[in-house]
Formats: C-alpha cells, structure tokens, sequence
C-alpha cells in the first residue's frame, strides 16, 4: 500500500507540474523566434555584414612602399659590390612611397552606396522576419482548423455509419430501395475518404511546424498553444483603424521602403561609374641612400693615380605624380556610363510598380476578407441556425411518424457538413489576413536588428 501511495503522489505531482507549469506568451514566442531561428539569425548575420561593409568604405587606397637596389652606371656585367675605382658610383638601397588618390566625389559616393545597402538590408531583415513569422502562423492556421474539421467529420462519420446501418435492415424489410442503400454507403466512403485526407494534412503540418521548434526555448505545445484568432482579430481591427484613419500603409511599409532605397542607390552607382572613368592621381615619393666612396681612380692620358673624390656624395631622391588619364575609355563612354543610368531608370519604375502592385493587394485583401466576414456571419447567424430549426422540425415528425429516422440523420449530417464549411471559411479569412500582414511587415514591428555572433 505505502509504495502504491508513492507511485500515486509521484503521478499527480508530475501532472500538476505540467498542468500548471508557465505558459509562454506570444509575444515571448515570437522573440525568441526572431531571434534564435536559424532563418532569422542568417538574415541579421547578412545585415550585420553589410553594417561592417559600410564602417570600411569611403577610406583612401592603401599606400604602396617598395624597396629597391640602384647599381648604375654599369660597366662589364651587373654587380652588387662597388664598381671600378675610376667609375663615379650611384650604388644604394632605394626606399619609395605611392599614394593613389580618387577623383573627388568618388570615395564620397562609395560611403553613400554602402550607408544605402546597409539600410537596405535593414529593411530586408524587417520584411524577412515578417516573411517567416507569417508562414508559420500560415500553417498553424491551417493545422488548427484541419483538427476542427476533422473532429466534426468523426461525427458525420458516427452518423453515416448508423444511416447505413438503418438504411441495410430497411431494405431488409422491404422498406428502402437498393439506391438508397448504396447512397448511404457512398456518402459514408466519402467521409472515410475526407477523414484520411485530414489526417494526413495534420501530419504533413505538423512536420513543417516543427521547423520552427528551437530546443530548450520553444517546443511543438507551445507553438499550438498559441491563440492564433484573437491575434489576428486584434490586428485585422489595427489595420482597419489605419486605413480609416488614411495612414500612408504602402509607403511606410519595409518591403517598399528597400525599394525606394534600392533607387537612391542604382543612381549613386551611375555617378560611381563616371567617377570611375575619370583620372586618377597617384603621388610618389623616393629616397636612395648612396653607398659611400671616398676616393677614385684616375686613368686620364695626362695623369695615372689615386685621387680625393671631388664629385658630391649626397643621398638622392625624387618626388613626381602619375595620373590615369581616361584616353580609349573616353571613346566608349556613353557605352560604359550607358548601362548604370539605365539600371537607375529601371530603379525609379520599381518603385512605383511595387507602390501599385502593394495597394493593389492590400485592396485585393480588404475587399476579400470583408467579403468572407460576410458569409461567416451569414452561415453562422442564419444558415446553422435555419438547418437546426429545420432538424428538430424533422424529429417531432419522426416522433409523430411522418417522416422517417434516415432524413433525421440527414439533416444532421448536412448541419454537421455547413459547420466544416464555416470551418473553412474562418480559415481563409485568417489566410488573407496574413497574406495583409506579410505584405505591410505588420506581424513583428521591432525595426531593432539583432547582433549576429560569429561562428568559430
């Protein structure tokens, strides 16, 4: 008895730990989403990058040192030692500095271009994460509705199976026809066959769920605990605040935004281009320690003997520009320039077809879930209801005889039918909701990009 009693508290304090245990938060969930997912790190990795890109732009080229050995003049063959003692020498290790300087404006440019991708790329993160958040909520929509309709197809099924069961023995008795019994076995098949493809779309959602499990911090159960109809709700009622209230949604929008940013930066890079092709300066500077020679040999007709040197022995060195000047280049340069101005005239039309085709969806989104709030409230204030009147109209007759036990049935069944179709109403409503979500980038709004650590 005393280890039964151990095994019994051991049990429920297992339980009573897991009923009570804390439940996590939306927004808590969509943090550690956002970011620990794999997904989500390697878009703040890419943004990080382009932030490093920008801190190292707009900087002058590096300078070029070189070291070189001068042994001239040269008589009989290169050597390293001194030459001839009657040879002037110019022997020494020559030091040298180059410094390339752009054209002005260029490097400017380059530190415009790369501020621009990086606030590009910041809105990339935005919309990205908007992207995954909503592809999961799109599947945990859907697999929370597929449980819904499959739990009212189980009982469409119990009401089928004693149809035809009713339908068999009446046929038995002469009171039925072989059609009927056959319908009422069809339409059970049917459910059958409605009740594996359930079946088998909860397994394939809850394999792609899983995609979004991080260990430790977010598991399956509290992915599904998540209300995922009041969070929509909330935010479908925000968006129609919005749009009442005539906020510029399209323009404010992060997927528009890189858009726009994307055109400022196509059009810096066609300035980029002719500041290319114009000349580039580099200065140079360098220094020759001679080696030190302090007497010469003099071979003259008139004299034969050693002498002082007289020459000046002083260190040499020389200071001078180069300049790249754009000669060939200049022939073909609407042909080099042609190309970049065109990509920035193709940016401009992005912009507004991406302004057209967002304001295009969003009304297509509007207009498509008013529509099926419609016919929500319809089939679930008036049509349910009607069929429910309709059925327990059709059981006072059964009781008083006229009507029999298989139209019953039936009317149940078409009642339990409507309520899978107002399952999939809501689910498409939800859809479209989303689909508005990811569109504007409405699910997560924090602007903030996290730090992506380094992987050793």
């Amino acid at each position: 008895m005393n280890a039964r009693l151990i095994v019994l508290i051991l049990i429920y304090t297992f339980f009573s730990s897991a009923i009570y245990a804390e439940k996590k938060s939306l927004e808590d969930i969509l943090d550690v989403l956002v970011k620990e997912h794999p997904e989500s790190k390697s878009l703040a990795g890419l943004s990080q990058a382009h932030k490093s890109h920008s801190d190292a732009t707009g900087i002058l080229p590096d300078p070029k040192i070189g070291v070189a050995f001068r042994n001239y003049p040269t008589r009989g063959g290169y050597s390293t030692s001194d030459r001839a003692l009657d040879t002037p020498t110019m022997t020494g290790i020559e030091l040298s500095v180059s410094q390339e300087f752009p054209f002005p404006g260029k490097l400017s440019t380059e530190k415009r271009i790369s501020k621009l991708m990086q606030t590009e790329s910041n809105f990339a993160y935005i919309a990205g994460v908007n992207r995954i958040l909503g592809d999961f909520f799109s599947r945990l929509n859907k697999y929370k509705y597929s449980e819904k309709k499959k739990a009212i197809n189980e009982r469409i099924l119990t009401l089928l199976g004693a149809q035809k069961s009713i339908s068999e023995n009446s046929y038995s008795y002469g009171e039925n026809t072989l059609s009927g019994v056959l319908k009422a076995t069809v339409a059970k098949t049917e459910a059958l066959e409605k009740e594996t493809e359930y079946t088998t779309q909860l397994k394939d959602l809850k394999s792609q769920l899983e995609y979004y499990q991080i260990s430790d911090k977010v598991s399956f159960s509290d992915l599904y605990s998540i209300d995922l109809d009041s969070f929509l709700e909330n935010k479908n009622e925000e968006l129609e605040a919005m749009i009442v209230a005539q906020t510029s949604l399209i323009e404010d929008s992060p997927e528009y935004k890189m858009q726009a940013e994307e055109e400022k930066r196509l059009k810096e890079q066609a300035k980029l281009t002719k500041y290319s092709l114009a000349p580039q300066t580099e200065v140079f500077f360098s220094y020759m320690k001679r080696r030190s020679q302090t007497f010469a040999l003099d071979q003259g007709p008139l004299n034969y003997g050693l002498m002082d040197t007289t020459e000046y022995r002083g260190d040499l060195f020389s200071f001078g520009m180069n300049m790249r000047v754009p000669v060939w280049s200049a022939l073909k340069w609407n042909s080099i320039t042609g190309e970049t101005e065109h990509l920035a005239e193709v940016g401009k039309d992005s912009v507004e077809k991406t302004r057209v085709q967002m304001f295009s969806e969003l009304n297509r989104n509007i207009a498509y879930i008013k529509g099926v709030s419609n016919q929500i409230r319809l089939v679930e204030k008036r049509l349910i209801p009607e069929l429910e009147k309709s059925a327990r109209a059709g059981s006072f007759q059964y009781t008083s005889g006229k009507v029999n036990v298989q139209d019953t049935l039936l009317a149940q069944t078409e009642i339990l039918n409507t309520k899978i179709r107002l399952e999939d109403l809501k689910e498409r409503k939800n859809e479209s909701i989303l689909n508005t979500l990811k569109l504007l980038s409405f699910i997560y709004k924090d602007n903030k990009t996290p730090e992506h650590d380094k992987h050793n």
